[in-house]
């Protein structure tokens, strides 16, 4: 639906992202049900007193009442509807909540409106934040946001041959869109993918949204799938997520300390 300038309207979304806008307003980015991803300048949040705040955190879904502006929309009311406080507590859950959000943001265009997108994200997001193994709701958010997007990878056959892929280990070339059987090159880089990874992906993809815990795994499986997945949605996006940087950050410690 298009939407006019100065027209008001009411719409339910996630925070994605803010950033501050002089000395009190901030930019709050959103994806809602109703009109896809928004950009919206909120007035005065940053005051002690403005009614907003509390109600626009990063990762909150919000009941949000916005009007039409030429750049951006201006949010006049917000109610939080659904917060998630694990994520800030615990900083690895904030970096993957936010490599989803940011995933969701990059891959979607402005203004239009996709409902399984959007509940594909909360699904993901609620996982993240409070499920075991937050890292495996990540992965599937990824492969079916990708696919949703029109960036499925291919798992099933040789991107370059066609043949249908023997369970020995393959490579995985981001570039090329999928996995490369041993037989076939490809241009660009690749790396190994084993033959539990590769049907893991398979079933991440094609499995619920929300069941990803039900996966049997194990920490060098999960680091396995993180890598491929990180490639491939680098190769997508053009660069590297800024999340999973900075999720490599938070890890940083617990990796001194484990050497």
């Amino acid at each position: 639906m298009s939407l006019k300038r100065s027209e008001t309207y009411r719409a339910t979304g996630f925070v994605l992202r803010r950033h501050d806008l002089g000395e009190a307003d901030r930019i709050v980015t959103l994806y809602t049900s109703e009109h896809g991803k928004r950009r919206a300048v909120a007035k005065g949040v940053r005051k002690q007193q403005s009614r907003l705040t509390g109600h626009i955190e990063l990762f909150t879904k919000v009941d949000v009442y916005l009007a039409v502006g030429a750049n951006l929309d201006v949010l006049t009311q917000a109610e939080a509807l659904i917060t998630y406080p694990q994520l800030a507590g615990d900083l690895e859950r904030f970096a993957q909540a936010s490599w989803a959000g940011e995933t969701l943001d990059r891959l979607t265009p402005e203004s239009e409106a996709d409902g399984y997108m959007f509940d594909l994200f909360g699904v993901a997001l609620a996982a993240i934040a409070t499920a075991d193994r937050p890292g495996l709701h990540l992965r599937q958010f990824e492969l079916q946001a990708l696919t949703r997007a029109g960036y499925r990878p291919h798992l099933e056959v040789c991107v370059e041959c066609g043949e249908a892929l023997e369970e020995v280990t393959n490579r995985f070339a981001p570039l090329a869109g999928g996995v490369v059987c041993p037989s076939c090159r490809t241009e660009g880089m690749s790396m190994p993918v084993t033959p539990r990874a590769l049907k893991s992906l398979r079933w991440l993809l094609g499995a619920d949204p929300g069941s990803a815990g039900r996966l049997n795994t194990d920490p060098e499986l999960e680091r396995e799938l993180e890598g491929l997945l990180k490639a491939y949605v680098t190769a997508v996006l053009g660069t590297e997520s800024r999340s999973a940087q900075l999720l490599d950050r938070v890890r940083l410690p617990q990796a001194d300390l484990s050497e």
